[in-house]
């Protein structure tokens, strides 16, 4: 029996430890969750939009796969704008330390934030499957996984947002419990709200656990593409990037997923949410963040090089220079005879066009110096786009 209840339930576990002395890990200071939020959704807000520019302004093949990252993104962002808003309800300290009023206003947010994970991390996933099944050949082999494994993320995705979204019924039970929580015992929570520890915990682990081998498998769909003999060097260096990024986002579900594990939930050495929840719930954000960045990269990446490299064609311009003299002497000449002289030949040559000038000599003896100038300038063409990121951004799609 805890301070409040059974040890089988979250408020019986609540003081079962002090934790008091253990220093306040980085994560938990407001600087660094406003630091490492803001600076992800901007930067997922600006890969997003370049990614929809391409699709739409200059290969003109936007696809479901846009829709999706962009309906991913919408729904974190509630989620990552309340974890700033929950700094001011005890985000980051002790949670038996927090007033009724505070933990009710964490149990709101935590409410918001973890309904708009769990609905984000399965359209995300969905949109790279999409995308998959643009860049394979229908009916073959990695098409049909690409199918199946989006049937089973929908689905996935779909029941875990609904154990997310409605916790309780009603659903202000998941932050009322702030006010009565010994009467939370009877009232009628499930899986995220759930007083029980075992069906606490294993809501929260199991979805971190799927998650994470979806994210891996994901990631692993585009490698076959750098087996095949017909794939160019260029095409392989493509798919080589895209896999680092895909590490980073894995990076942050392993992390997650680990410190999970770590406190049970946040329920071990004690109940402790706001205290143990910090780098699991910001790790969850940054990986949703780090999707979207990831799955626009290879979209607009190939069309912003290809107008740099024509860009830069156009500046830098290649002149060549010929000076060709042609010596004829008179055999009937004499050395004193005067002579009026104009070089006979001047021709200008640029890009194709042709300006040319002669003009007669008048012949008494003398050396006749012919003089012939050639300029050329030469336009560096820009490099074909790489056939993976034409994939990618939907030019054979």
């Amino acid at each position: 029996m805890g301070l409040f209840g059974p040890d089988d339930t979250l408020i019986g576990l609540l003081g079962h430890t002090d934790n008091s002395q253990e220093p306040m890990p980085n994560i938990n200071r407001r600087e660094t969750i406003f630091g490492l939020i803001i600076s992800f959704m901007v930067l997922s807000y600006l890969c997003v939009a370049f990614r929809l520019w391409t699709r739409f302004a200059i290969v003109k093949s936007a696809g479901w796969d846009d829709l999706f990252v962009v309906l991913s993104l919408m729904s974190i962002t509630p989620g990552m704008v309340t974890l700033c808003i929950i700094c001011d309800s005890g985000f980051g300290r002790h949670f038996i330390t927090l007033t009724p009023d505070e933990m009710a206003g964490y149990f709101r947010g935590i409410y918001i934030a973890n309904a708009s994970y769990t609905m984000s991390t399965g359209l995300i996933k969905m949109s790279l499957l999409l995308q998959y099944l643009r860049m394979y050949t229908r009916g073959t082999f990695l098409y049909n996984v690409c199918r199946s494994l989006l049937v089973f993320v929908g689905l996935w995705g779909a029941a875990y947002s609904a154990l997310a979204w409605v916790p309780c019924s009603p659903v202000h039970l998941f932050w009322d419990r702030a006010y009565a929580p010994f009467e939370m015992l009877t009232m009628n929570c499930y899986a995220y709200g759930s007083m029980k520890v075992s069906v606490f915990t294993a809501t929260y682990e199991s979805h971190a656990a799927v998650n994470m081998l979806l994210d891996l498998l994901v990631m692993a769909l585009p490698i076959p593409l750098y087996f095949q003999p017909n794939t160019p060097f260029k095409s392989k260096l493509g798919l080589v990037m895209v896999v680092l990024m895909g590490t980073v986002v894995n990076i942050f579900s392993v992390w997650r997923f680990a410190t999970m594990l770590q406190h049970r939930s946040t329920t071990w050495p004690t109940f402790d949410p706001t205290w143990y929840g910090p780098i699991s719930i910001v790790m969850a954000a940054l990986e949703i963040a780090s999707a979207c960045i990831c799955a626009s990269i290879p979209v607009f990446w190939g069309s912003i090089m290809a107008a740099t490299s024509q860009f830069l064609g156009q500046i830098f311009v290649t002149k060549e220079v010929h000076v060709t003299s042609q010596h004829r002497f008179d055999t009937l000449g004499s050395s004193g005879a005067g002579h009026s002289s104009q070089d006979a030949f001047h021709a200008v040559e640029l890009q194709g066009a042709t300006l040319s000038r002669e003009t007669s000599d008048e012949e008494r003896g003398e050396n006749i110096t012919r003089t012939k100038i050639e300029w050329t300038a030469r336009t560096q063409e820009a490099p074909p786009t790489p056939k993976f990121y034409e994939l990618w951004a939907g030019k054979t799609g």
